[in-house]
Order: C-alpha cells, then sequence, then structure tokens
C-alpha cells in the first residue's frame, strides 16, 4: 500500500459511523475543519456525503451546486454520496438534479443507509492507497479538443450553469463573444437564466482578472447545528400551559386513526396527509358543562 496520509474528515461528521468504520478498518483518520467536502480520502480525492434531508435542502437554495463547483476545483476525482431515500423533496427533482450534476463530470454513488455508506468510503480509501492504481487519480483531466466543445466548458464552471445550459446558451447566441456581449441584460431572457445565473456570468466574462494571491478565501461552509424540536404551547382554561411536540401529536393522530381512513397516504405539498386533521395553534375553548 501507498502512504498517504491519514483520511481527512470534516469534524461535522464525527456522529457519523463513518469514521468509526475507517479506524476499524486500519485506517488512520484525523477530524478536521474541511473548506469543502466531508471526506478527503487521498491526494486527489473527495466525497460530500448528503443524508436523506439535506440533499433536498441542498438542491432547494442551490447549494449543492456550488458545493460540487468548488469540489471538482480542488480534487481531480470529486464524488458525491447520496445516503438512503431523499426526503422533502419530489423524485423528479432530485433526480434531475443528479442528472445534471453527472452532466458536469460529477461522480456519484447511492448508498442504502449509514452502514452502506461507510463500506463505500472504506473501499474508496483502500483503493486510493494501494500500490498500483488503475486510473490516474492526480493532474487535470484531458481538455476537449473541438472548438464548440471548448466554448461549453469555459462556460459550464460558472456556478450555476451546467453543461446542458452552456450548450443551450451558445445555441441562441452563436458563439462565446456573443454570450458575453449579451451579459448581463441580454442573458435574463433566455429559459432558466434569472438575474443570479446573468450576474455571475458577466462576472466571469467581464471581470478584471485577479491574481490567487490577491483573491478573497474561499466562504467556509456554515456549521450543522441541530434543528431545536417543534412545539406547541396550549394555554388550558385554568391558565395552565402544556408544551407538546409536533411529531407525537401527528404520530398519535396516526395511530389512532379509524379503520380504512388513508391517514398513512401520501403527505400533499403542505406536508399534511388524508385523513388526518389539523391540529391548530389557536387558544382551546373551554369545553361547556353537560346539562
Amino acid at each position: 500500500m501507498v502512504d498517504v496520509g491519514p483520511v481527512l474528515v470534516d469534524h461535522r461528521e464525527q456522529s457519523s459511523t463513518i469514521p468509526a468504520a475507517l479506524r476499524a478498518a486500519g485506517l488512520e483518520v484525523r477530524l478536521v475543519d474541511l473548506p469543502v467536502g466531508d471526506y478527503v480520502l487521498g491526494p486527489g480525492l473527495a466525497i460530500e456525503r448528503k443524508g436523506p434531508a439535506d440533499l433536498g435542502a441542498s438542491i432547494r437554495d442551490g447549494r449543492i451546486f456550488d458545493q460540487a463547483t468548488r469540489l471538482q476545483s480542488a480534487f481531480p476525482q470529486a464524488v458525491l454520496l447520496i445516503e438512503g431515500e431523499p426526503q422533502s423533496i419530489a423524485e423528479d427533482a432530485w433526480r434531475g438534479a443528479v442528472c445534471r450534476l453527472v452532466e458536469d463530470g460529477f461522480t456519484v454513488l447511492h448508498s442504502l443507509d449509514a452502514e452502506d455508506s461507510a463500506a463505500w468510503v472504506v473501499r474508496l480509501a483502500k483503493r486510493a492507497r494501494r500500490a498500483g492504481p488503475t486510473t490516474r487519480t492526480e493532474g487535470p483531466r484531458r481538455a476537449p479538443r473541438h472548438p464548440s466543445a471548448q466554448a461549453e466548458a469555459m462556460l459550464s464552471v460558472v456556478p450555476g450553469i451546467s453543461t446542458a445550459m452552456a450548450r443551450s446558451l451558445l445555441t441562441s447566441f452563436g458563439s462565446l463573444a456573443a454570450v458575453a456581449a449579451a451579459a448581463p441584460d441580454g442573458l435574463r431572457g433566455h429559459p432558466g437564466i434569472g438575474r443570479v445565473r446573468a450576474s455571475r456570468l458577466a462576472e466571469a466574462l467581464h471581470a478584471s482578472y485577479v491574481v490567487p494571491a490577491d483573491r478573497e478565501p474561499e466562504p467556509a461552509r456554515p456549521a450543522r447545528g441541530t434543528r431545536p424540536d417543534r412545539r406547541w404551547v396550549v394555554v388550558g382554561p385554568d391558565g395552565e400551559t402544556r408544551s407538546f411536540d409536533r411529531r407525537a401529536i401527528a404520530l398519535r393522530a396516526l395511530r389512532t386513526a379509524p379503520a380504512g381512513t388513508q391517514a398513512g397516504g401520501r403527505a400533499d405539498r403542505r406536508g399534511h396527509r388524508p385523513g388526518l386533521s389539523r391540529v391548530r395553534r389557536s387558544r382551546p375553548r373551554p369545553c361547556r358543562a353537560a346539562r
């Protein structure tokens, strides 16, 4: 095996089972604050792990595409590891986003659960340390030879611009110079190009060059904090306050739903399920005494 140093693990991943699995496999693990990625397995291989809830949130706010661009710019081999079944996002939406990452040259792996994710990371870490790698793990990828493919590559490195969008822009405007001349206002009429993407293209195509030593450092990732439980505080007729966990109320309503109702059906866009009454946060009314 080749000594390439310890496996670098972002400190936000220490609560997962993957660092322990790496140690159990005989690999040295070092917890650090990684500016990009969750696991650095070798000189040119890094992994970004997305859990069931994190993937949907990062797709909705566009964060995943910025993370993918930064990871690809730092490591020749960048891997997105999707763990489990994504939650709180439509299947077409997350599969479309993953297809876009694949089009941009990103390697995507889909694991069944946390244990399967650990098996993938351990296997990749061991392969990065073997004596005779079958693929080259360092150095830039081969640049395309055709001028049109080179123009596509130039546009697709801009955050938020996929290879498919770069081809669409070049098809509509005819050339890279025409795209640059139209940026930013002339690009906003193109399908899929809004104010943010148009401004990013304009900055990349018209901004003055800044040498690496004078550039501002890349922003660090926000810490993954634990979201507090959502609770209702109900004040009774006697003035006594009681606190209820929203998830516990929903589960209790599902268990006590009459037979034949669709309490366990698919949730709608607002998260409500058929057959499950909505719990209101309003002040409860006192019950009238029976006559």
